[in-house]
């Protein structure tokens, strides 16, 4: 039978594994609250910034064509507009009444998907021109809708500096010394020096507003990334 001094020892070993218990579920429980308010600061600003890094490539297959030749235009577009089954053995759009023969039709047919193929490699072009990366919101902000989102995203990290991550911070800090004139000068004058090389000059440029975007939609994703993913990318890995 064990002494007193046993027993007491026992209490004191029960006392300290239920305070380690208590100190480490206190421990989590403080760490989970910390990710949900960081997931409820970033939640604020997560669709703004994933609506802003989309928005030249939206507003740009937007775009319909347009054309002096208004037969032409209303074809290109309902061609634009049909299935891609459909453009590939139908004719999916209207024909003007003057055309009476049937090589006529063909001939105003093969110029709609000309034009229509032309049109798409011009919105490419512009979606993707080397040198310019149009994800930058310095290139929207004179759009007044782009810029008000852009404002209210940038005052929302400000006055919740302390839940970003550092990669967050340290180009929000930026913010205070590149200005996004300054930033889109450097696109430009990149841009210029290229188009006269003789072999393209590859150099980044160091754009903190649109690496804040980036860093907002990615760190949103992780933080809402289920267990099941994770565990499935770590044994990946």
């Amino acid at each position: 039978m064990p002494d007193k001094s046993q027993i007491a020892i026992y209490i004191s070993l029960g006392s300290l594994a239920i305070s380690a218990l208590s100190f480490f579920f206190s421990l989590r429980q403080s760490r989970i609250a910390k990710k949900n308010e960081r997931i409820r600061v970033y939640d604020k600003v997560y669709h703004d910034a994933s609506d802003l890094l989309l928005y030249h490539y939206q507003s740009t297959q937007a775009k319909p064509y347009v054309n002096e030749d208004k037969d032409l235009e209303i074809a290109v577009n309902e061609y634009a507009s049909a299935h891609w089954l459909e453009q590939m053995y139908g004719i999916n759009f209207s024909l003007p009444n003057s055309l009476t023969t049937e090589e006529e039709k063909q001939n105003f047919s093969k110029k709609v998907r000309e034009e229509y193929y032309a049109h798409e490699d011009k919105k490419q072009e512009s979606i993707f021109e080397e040198f310019i990366n149009y994800q930058s919101p310095i290139f929207h902000l004179e759009n007044e809708e782009f810029s008000n989102r852009f404002s209210r995203l940038m005052a929302h990290i400000n006055e919740n500096l302390s839940y970003f991550s550092p990669i967050i911070k340290e180009n929000w800090e930026k913010t205070r010394l590149l200005t996004p004139d300054k930033v889109k000068n450097e696109y430009l004058a990149l841009k210029r020096v290229n188009e006269q090389a003789c072999e393209a000059i590859e150099e980044s440029i160091d754009d903190p507003y649109l690496q804040i975007l980036l860093s907002i939609r990615h760190e949103y994703r992780e933080l809402n990334k289920p267990l099941k993913t994770k565990w499935s990318e770590f044994f990946r890995s």
